[in-house]
């Protein structure tokens, strides 16, 4: 007879003939259970199909095997691919992920976090918004023992937490750089929101860049944008405004909005175009099939991002370290060259 519902422990116990908690050491291998017993229960075990009921071994545990992740969009290259890292690392390690976006706005971050705290995560690995400056309902996870992890974007604000990030600085030193050394001496720079805290970095790296081979800091050759096409266009008239000082070059916050920008440039049909070089933070996978390419790309290596993430929250979920022990850890940026 074909049974339609799961086998459970104490099915398993009665066609045995055993009690309940015997069945389970001898399913879990306890040394107190003899070998024979261990060999009988496995085999009807194995020939009913019995699956272990997960749930009820977490609830044991009390641990619900969840990590939640918050970030601002999965439409975004980097996002993407530094999921890819904290799943496959989780994974590994016997969690599932419950992934919430936030498309960059602060209440969704909120109701995100209220969801993921009601779903009893034993951890949290976040990305904060753009407009993310109070961190109260990130704080209720810490209250109640749950660590958090804040990566890719630094929470500045925040000084008191766990964070990984990637050395921004320092990919957009070695861009700067790396133009300066092409004979470049006006290079541009698009950056994100002008008064978002983790967009500062990238800029400290292109002026330190600037300082460091004696070339002057212009003001005209900056521009921010708030990621949309609108205010990148809007951008890139700005740094096209002043015939005195046009630039040669241009480093970009991201490739997305270089790609934007480059568009434009071909729209109004800019008579240097194909005679300037350009630098976004990305590497995309198709950057070689276009028509006009980046000379070079920042790699800022999101799988590494995310594994170093989830590797942090385990950590801190195992008690390995101290809660208050705040941890940063940076991983570089590598340059990579297209021609």
């Amino acid at each position: 007879m074909i049974r339609n519902t799961p086998v459970t422990l104490k099915f398993l116990a009665e066609k045995l003939k055993m009690s309940v908690s015997t069945v389970s050491k001898a399913l879990n291998d306890y040394p107190t259970i003899n070998a024979y017993t261990k060999k009988r229960v496995q085999e009807m075990a194995r020939e009913l199909h019995f699956t272990p009921n997960k749930s009820a071994i977490n609830l044991q545990e009390r641990k619900s095997r969840i990590i939640g992740i918050i970030l601002p969009n999965l439409l975004d290259h980097f996002f993407t691919r530094s999921i890819y890292g904290v799943e496959q690392f989780a994974t590994a390690n016997g969690y599932n992920v419950i992934i919430k976006q936030t498309h960059d706005e602060l209440e969704k971050e909120i109701q995100a976090a209220d969801m993921l705290l009601k779903s009893r995560v034993d951890g949290l690995i976040i990305a904060i918004s753009k407009n993310t400056q109070d961190f109260a309902h990130l704080g209720q996870f810490e209250n109640l023992g749950i660590p958090v992890v804040y990566y890719a974007r630094n929470p500045s604000f925040n000084l008191s937490c766990h964070k990984v990030l990637g050395n921004t600085f320092q990919g957009c030193y070695e861009a700067t750089r790396f133009l300066i050394q092409r004979k470049h001496r006006q290079i541009a720079y698009l950056g994100g929101p002008k008064m978002i805290s983790f967009t500062h970095d990238r800029f400290n790296g292109y002026i330190h860049a600037l300082r460091d081979h004696a070339i002057p800091f212009n003001a005209d050759l900056v521009a921010y944008t708030d990621f949309d096409q609108q205010s990148t266009i809007a951008a890139i008239q700005q740094l096209f405004s002043n015939t005195d000082y046009l630039p040669t070059a241009l480093v970009a916050f991201k490739e997305s909005v270089l790609f934007d920008a480059i568009k434009y440039l071909r729209a109004v049909n800019y008579a240097h175009l194909r005679n300037m070089e350009f630098i976004g933070f990305g590497n995309h996978a198709f950057i070689s099939y276009l028509d006009i390419p980046p000379v070079a790309s920042v790699e800022e290596q999101p799988e590494d991002v995310g594994e170093n993430a989830v590797k942090l929250l385990l950590q801190l979920m195992n008690k390995e370290i101290d809660h208050s022990e705040y941890q940063k850890i940076m991983v570089d940026c590598r340059l990579v060259v297209h021609e």
